[in-house]
């Protein structure tokens, strides 16, 4: 283990430091102006780490270099920024340490990856840098970004502690990620949410992924959840690079990302996904039943402390065709409880076995793990 290495194992705990008021002494004013021109904000409650990744296959595939972060990750940290450079972290690690003690501050994980990527883009050639939000908000660390470029993917309830507990306040917030955007690519398709938004924000240019559909003679009703990310993504880059051919629309061999509804094997039949709300896990669970024909199917779920796992098992368990196992070992960062989890199936009658999340693997009927990316990536260490 490197010494940088040494250094972030010890930030895993520390998860709620934001540090915004000195994130920016790091960088040159000059910088600064860089970072909000070239930025591509990423923002929403689902699918920002899919339309992230497809903005950037579609920028690979037309030579436009760019670096992407994402978060959170699955089995290494250096999943979560993609150059077209190669990146030594350890270089980052005397530069960060002595940002550190210049501030008296220490920096949580998730700023500690996310400056490191900010200082890999400016020392770079890349000429955009699409950036995945952690929680999304005026108060979320990438915010001091102020990207001009915003993608929103939707909105559902999520983080409620932090960004409130209606679809109305965490819009507001999460549209707030930049006062300076110039050019918002939204896929939110409530109609009533969306004129929120033109209440909340004064933006020059408004991209909508329903007109998008709509004129591209798209049913967006009928398109599975990931399809609207690639959609979405597809949208922004054609609109910022309108010179460029169609970057090719092929939605059954482009869905594909690592940890979403991804197939693992299909006979028997495994997924994993990382959906952990409720907007999400029913995504999910529809498309599953949609896709495949199977009269029964074992729903492994485990959750991180937070979620509100009350509502995920009461839809799980409305479904005949599911069977619910639980993840009885603390396999996880930031599990919840096997105890805590089993007593409230338990108290509202649902049915359920408790599992090791290893059987997932040995298991011989039609499968889907769910409830934690964090699950989904202790799950591929161990395969």
């Amino acid at each position: 283990m490197s010494k940088f290495e040494k250094y972030l194992d010890l930030k895993i705990n520390q998860v709620k430091n934001k540090n915004l008021i000195y994130l920016d002494n790091i960088f040159t004013q000059a910088e600064l102006i860089r970072l909000r021109n070239n930025s591509i904000a990423v923002v929403g409650t689902n699918g920002k780490t899919s339309t992230a990744m497809f903005l950037k296959n579609f920028m690979d595939r037309n030579n436009i270099s760019s670096l992407l972060f994402t978060s959170p990750h699955l089995v290494s940290y250096k999943e979560r920024i993609e150059s077209s450079e190669e990146i030594d972290f350890d270089d980052f690690y005397e530069q960060i340490k002595f940002f550190e003690n210049k501030n008296n501050l220490e920096l949580g994980y998730f700023e500690t990856l996310f400056l490191i990527s900010c200082l890999t883009f400016l020392n770079s050639t890349n000429e955009y840098f699409i950036c995945e939000a952690g929680i999304g908000g005026k108060l979320d660390t990438t915010s001091i970004l102020q990207a001009k470029t915003v993608v929103l993917t939707n909105i559902g309830l999520d983080h409620v502690e932090l960004l409130g507990d209606t679809h109305e306040s965490i819009l507001r917030e999460k549209i707030h990620i930049s006062n300076s955007i110039e050019n918002l690519f939204n896929g939110v398709l409530n109609t009533e949410l969306n004129e929120l938004i033109n209440q909340y924000t004064h933006i020059d240019n408004f991209y909508y992924l329903s007109q998008y559909c709509q004129l591209n003679d798209i049913d967006i009703d009928k398109l599975a959840f990931n399809e609207k990310n690639y959609l979405l993504a597809l949208m922004t880059f054609k609109t910022m690079f309108e010179e460029l051919t169609d970057p090719i629309v092929d939605l059954a061999s482009e869905v594909n990302i690592p940890g979403r509804f991804e197939i693992i094997q299909n006979s028997p039949l495994k997924i994993v996904d990382g959906a952990h709300n409720l907007d999400g896990v029913k995504e999910s669970v529809e498309k599953l039943l949609s896709d495949y024909e199977f009269p029964k199917y074992d729903v492994f779920v485990g959750f991180k402390v937070g979620k509100s796992y009350q509502e995920i098992l009461e839809y799980l368990s409305s479904i005949d065709s599911l069977n619910i196992k639980l993840i009885e070992e603390n396999s996880f960062f930031l599990q919840e409880s096997f105890e805590i989890l089993s007593n409230y199936l338990k108290q509202n009658n649902i049915k359920f076995q408790k599992v090791n999340l290893d059987y997932f693997s040995d298991n011989k009927n039609p499968s889907i793990l769910l409830g934690s990316l964090y699950l989904i990536g202790e799950y591929k260490k161990r395969n």
